[in-house]
């Protein structure tokens, strides 16, 4: 299994898998029209991924924006990540927020997957970009 790495575009968020590490991180926006073609491999690496896991994975997601199609997506990839609290492993999900729309969906997601999802309120320091 291999570490996978997708660079941000104005419309597609920076999203690093790193099977090594444990870290599983996206940050940015997410306004992808065919949501399926990019969030499908993620998926399919996190399936894999928790066959095998690391002793500890932290995943971050740190969104500034993303639309409906992003929203579907991100309940299957926490549905997936569920598994490996089923399974006892070691798991921190943190989800990052600015905005109260984005905080709220962080814990409609929480509540509807049943998983803990810490909320992290982000400072806005007038810098557009998070840091990985």
């Amino acid at each position: 299994m291999e570490k996978l790495v997708i660079e941000p575009t104005d419309k597609s968020p920076a999203v690093i898998l790193d099977n090594a590490s444990g870290k599983i991180e996206f940050e940015g926006r997410s306004l992808i029209e065919d949501s399926e073609k990019f969030f499908m491999p993620i998926v399919e690496w996190i399936i894999e991924y928790i066959d095998k896991p690391a002793d500890k994975t932290e995943v971050n997601f740190k969104f500034e924006y993303f639309n409906t199609s992003c929203s579907k997506w991100l309940i299957t990839i926490t549905k997936q990540l569920k598994k490996l609290f089923e399974k006892g492993k070691d798991c921190a999900i943190n989800w990052y927020y600015e905005d109260e729309d984005v905080l709220e969906y962080g814990e409609v997601i929480r509540d509807l997957v049943d998983i803990p999802i810490n909320t992290i309120p982000v400072e806005d320091d007038d810098d557009d970009d998070f840091e990985i």
